[in-house]
């Protein structure tokens, strides 16, 4: 799956008003899971 016209975190952090750091932590664990699933 290939995602396009991804938002910064900055981006992300002004539209859902969420923080900064809970982002990162977000996408890293997204990202972990999407490359798990790629190692099936």
């Amino acid at each position: 799956m290939v995602l396009k016209d991804i938002p910064t975190v900055d981006e992300l952090a002004e539209t859902t008003g969420q923080s900064k750091e809970q982002l990162l932590k977000d996408r890293e664990a997204a990202a972990k899971m999407s490359s798990a699933a790629d190692d099936e």
